[in-house]
């Protein structure tokens, strides 16, 4: 085979990976797979490791000044104010995320104080929850 022929193939195939590509990535276009589901009736209980945040201060990135009172969770993911159910041995709570950015390593989310007080969690736990009907 010449050079010339080699080069030609070379780039014909370069055209075709990059047409297939722009196809998956049209194809893409508008697909929420990744995106969190939102709030449903019909949303099953889901297992997820948690601990409790620190209330600090200032408001949160949720616009919240949490305080000792302030039932909610702190999800890298969740939007705020979405409503979810929390639930640890038999005892349920519903709370809001109060706080959205990066919680502590090796768990979902965090609880605040007060929620954690209603669940009985102290420390890291597994909890169940679901998003509130």
């Amino acid at each position: 085979m010449n050079a010339r022929l080699a080069r030609r193939q070379a780039a014909l195939a370069a055209v075709a990976l990059i047409g297939a590509l722009g196809a998956i990535a049209l194809s893409r276009l508008g697909d929420d797979s990744d995106a969190a589901p939102p709030p449903t009736a019909t949303a099953g209980w889901e297992t997820a490791q948690v601990s409790v945040f620190e209330p600090a201060a200032e408001p949160t990135a949720c616009g919240v000044t949490v305080g000792e009172d302030t039932v909610g969770i702190a999800h890298p993911v969740l939007p705020c104010g979405a409503k979810v159910v929390v639930e640890h041995q038999s005892r349920q709570a519903g709370a809001d995320v109060v706080e959205r950015g990066p919680v502590g390593g090796g768990v979902a989310f965090e609880l605040s104080p007060a929620l954690a007080r209603e669940l009985g969690v102290a420390g890291a736990a597994t909890v169940r929850w679901r998003f509130a009907e």
